[in-house]
């Protein structure tokens, strides 16, 4: 497997039906289904968090497992989310580093690695994230942090105020910079993940969040040098019980596509189950039918996306 750009690396470092929705295969049902479907599209992710005190990573294609991994021994802190920022690999090993907000409000950037078919990670490397005036990045409390490979690093305030914060990067490593105001805001939000993509060679980021007062599933389209033109859109009904949330990045044979999936997790019964969207850019409103991943029951995880 050969890693290329950070939008596709960070879908394929990833590792190479009856849906349930908190128990109910009825509450999300088809709401039609992608253009591009018939088999030739392939969405790629990675879902990391915390389980029985260790690190956990398990690469997802489509609703498929197809690598699960641990640290080699526990962790004492918590991580609220994940936020890919490099990675490379081939068909043997394979490394991808994160900026990681934790639980105690410190910023950390963490290193993983691993070889193809070995549950437990090679390395798992923690050190301090910075400022670009460097210092280190401490007392950092918002009331989310949004998951996944963005661009930027997106956060919610306690009064639902979304934040752009521009990360710089250079031989020293990557720093958290200046902070903007999205025209959006989040005031209910159980969890929010993201992706980042390009639209007729404009780079944008997709947020999406779950509205626990409504169950809907809400998603937020930012021009990325453009926080000012953010857009906010509800695209559909989900139902209740889902905790945490990984978005994927999809493909064909000639790269990538529109298409979105959307993994979302109950941690409290294990389950988890995956949507695909039309259209990411395209704020679509059109999802296939929920399948399930993985197993039942393994997905009580902690710190996937908070």
């Amino acid at each position: 497997m050969k890693l290329m750009t950070r939008q596709r690396r960070s879908a394929m470092v990833a590792l190479a039906g009856a849906a349930l929705l908190a128990g109910s295969v009825t509450a999300l049902g088809a709401a039609g289904s992608p253009a591009a479907a018939a088999g030739t599209v392939n969405c790629y992710g990675s879902i990391n968090g915390k389980a029985g005190g260790y690190i956990q990573k398990r690469g997802i294609q489509n609703s498929t497992v197809t690598g699960s991994y641990r640290s080699a021994s526990t962790v004492s802190w918590t991580p609220r989310a994940w936020i890919e920022i490099g990675g490379a690999g081939d068909d043997t090993t394979w490394k991808t580093s994160y900026i990681v907000p934790g639980t105690d409000g410190t910023g950390r950037t963490v290193t993983i690695g691993g070889t193809t078919g070995k549950a437990v990670l090679t390395e798992t490397k923690v050190a301090p994230f910075y400022r670009t005036d460097g210092t280190a990045v401490t007392g950092w409390n918002p009331k989310k942090v949004v998951n996944g490979p963005t661009r930027e690093l997106y956060s919610v305030t306690s009064t639902g105020v979304v934040q752009q914060k521009k990360l710089s990067f250079s031989s020293t490593g990557t720093r958290l910079g200046t902070t903007t105001n999205l025209p959006v805001s989040l005031p209910s939000t159980t969890t929010v993940a993201g992706v980042w993509t390009t639209h007729n060679g404009v780079k944008y980021d997709l947020l999406y969040s779950i509205n626990p007062s409504t169950s809907k599933l809400e998603q937020i389209v930012v021009p990325t040098d453009n926080p000012a033109g953010a857009k906010k859109y509800v695209v559909r009904s989900i139902g209740t019980g889902w905790r945490y949330m990984s978005v994927h990045n999809c493909f064909d044979a000639d790269g990538a596509v529109a298409a979105k999936d959307i993994v979302l997790i109950n941690p409290t019964t294990g389950k988890a189950v995956r949507i695909r969207q039309s259209s990411g850019i395209g704020h679509s409103t059109t999802f296939s039918a929920a399948t399930r991943v993985g197993t039942d029951g393994t997905w009580k995880w902690s710190g996937i996306s908070n």
